[in-house]
């Protein structure tokens, strides 16, 4: 099988999350798509919502993506595996792991951001990332691929438009324009933040314009 690994804080999860998993899905003839919740990023700050909150609204999301009857093809899988890694979240021990559950025999393509891949050298033992799986980049803002290390051989460049909606704004906009925010995210995370009241605090974001 052809599985996608496609981490992420995911808090809250949205559109251009959902988008950018089809294109994975189509650029790379994926067979599966496995969303992983970071659970205790070891490069970002710890995220707003609580893991099992972020955990349930993608799950939210990817169960509201079975309505397409293309995504049905091709399963989403939402896993809860680094809330049970030791932290913190380091992506070697994610892919080791899932190999371990899943067994061998699969290819594994790992799905990231042009942010995070500007600074892929200063992950944990990045050459042996590289070795369990082969990197699927996505443009960012402000992250343009000709301005970073170059990708390894047999790496893809994700054919995926650089799409203005990040977890940061989001945050921010949730606590300025609480009502315009949730119009503006997919119905069903929509209906969990409502749910549980999240996000009442957010920060304003910061310019740092890496991945959520």
């Amino acid at each position: 099988m052809r599985i996608g690994v496609f981490g992420g804080a995911f808090d809250p999860p949205h559109a251009a999350h959902a988008a950018l998993a089809r294109a994975a899905r189509d650029h790379l003839m994926l067979d599966q798509v496995i969303w992983l919740p970071t659970f205790a990023p070891p490069h970002k700050e710890v995220p707003a919502a609580p893991f099992d909150d972020r955990l349930a609204m993608t799950a939210a999301l990817v169960e509201s993506l079975k309505t397409e009857a293309v995504s049905e093809s091709v399963p989403n899988l939402v896993s809860d595996l680094e809330a049970r890694l030791p932290p913190p979240s380091y992506t070697l021990q994610t892919l080791n792991a899932l190999r371990a559950r899943h067994g061998e025999g699969h290819h594994w393509h790992l799905i990231l951001g042009s942010d995070n891949w500007a600074g892929f050298p200063r992950w944990h033992q990045p050459e042996a990332v590289l070795k369990a799986a082969t990197p699927a980049v996505y443009p960012r803002p402000g992250y343009p691929m000709d301005g970073l290390p170059p990708l390894p051989q047999g790496a893809h460049l994700l054919n995926f438009p650089e799409m203005p909606e990040q977890s940061t704004n989001f945050r921010a906009w949730l606590a300025r324009d609480r009502q315009a925010a949730l119009a503006a995210l997919p119905p069903a995370v929509a209906a969990y933040i409502r749910i549980h009241d999240l996000y009442r605090d957010a920060a304003l974001p910061t310019p740092t314009g890496t991945a959520s």
